[in-house]
């Protein structure tokens, strides 16, 4: 019975890369993204923060409503998360939110952007 388990072949599941985009450039045909921007409000109701990137803006929804706390407004940040919705109501269900105030936005725009 061990001989079987071990003859088994084990399956990984490969969760697919994120797309770097600008948040203009966002369709609903995308699956899992990563966009910056600057936070210009967030929604402490329903746990949503607005990300704009100079272009144009998508709401962002946090997997823990209680993180609205950790972001401020004006703060820069990079989303990864899966697109909802089509249109013009595009919305991102968040994966991870990481503060990018630090970054040199040009320069990150410059390489990652090309």
């Amino acid at each position: 019975m061990a001989e079987e388990l071990q003859a088994e072949e084990k399956k990984i599941l490969r969760r697919a890369p994120a797309i770097i985009t600008k948040i203009s450039s966002l369709t609903s045909e995308m699956g899992r993204v990563c966009v910056l921007g600057t936070i210009v409000s967030k929604n402490s109701e329903i746990g949503s923060i607005v990300l704009d990137d100079g272009e144009s803006s998508v709401l962002i929804l946090l997997n823990n409503p209680q993180d609205i706390e950790k972001f401020k407004e004006g703060q820069t940040a990079r989303v990864f998360g899966k697109v909802w919705g089509s249109g013009n109501e595009i919305e991102l269900q968040a994966e991870i939110v990481q503060d990018f105030s630090k970054i040199d936005r040009e320069l990150y725009s410059k390489v990652m952007l090309q």
